[in-house]
């Protein structure tokens, strides 16, 4: 059964996964450009241990790894860039939004269905990996839903500076679509 899998927007068809992933990242922009650097930088101890800068690395870095198709047959999640200047600079934030948004733009629904091999460490005492097989869809779909949990944990830190954002950010599709009683 199909569940809305794509969108026609003046004859173009956005997949679903992808407009996911395109709504994100249009959160992601709207956050970034009302936010001041230190904004960006603060760490709302004792209640989180990461910057919004940080936790925006992270989603970005789990993006890029996705993206990384259709160049590599493995989406290796475990690639990480740590310390990497995007935690504390959100103009590079920005810039590497607008390219995801390009990238996501030119992929077709037929290319949802290509398989990929998705690489991710699963243990906590020693390094492991496991590799499995999916989809450029589903790992799409993945990727906003990491996303939004991620936004959830930046709201905290948006609170505890009483920095008012959307009901929306960091909600799940689902959740917003019980509010709206649409479920």
């Amino acid at each position: 059964m199909l569940v809305n899998d794509a969108t026609s927007k003046n004859d173009l068809i956005i997949p679903a996964e992808v407009e996911g992933c395109l709504d994100v990242a249009k959160q992601a922009l709207t956050l970034l450009n009302r936010l001041s650097s230190p904004e960006y930088n603060q760490i709302a101890k004792p209640y989180l241990e990461s910057s919004i800068g940080q936790h925006m690395r992270h989603v970005l870095d789990v993006f890029h790894a996705a993206m990384g198709w259709p160049n590599s047959e493995i989406i290796d999640y475990d690639l990480r860039r740590r310390t990497h200047l995007v935690e504390s600079d959100k103009m590079i934030a920005i810039d590497e939004w607008h390219s995801i948004s390009q990238c996501l733009k030119e992929i077709s629904v037929e290319e949802l269905n290509n398989k990929v091999n998705v690489k991710n460490e699963i243990s906590l005492t020693h390094k492991k990996s496991a590799l499995s097989k999916s989809t450029l869809g589903r790992e799409l779909s993945f990727v906003s839903s990491h996303a939004i949990h991620h936004f959830a944990l930046m709201r905290i830190s948006l609170s505890f500076q009483d920095i008012n954002v959307s009901k929306t950010f960091g909600m799940a599709p689902s959740t917003a679509s019980y509010h709206r009683g649409t479920q």
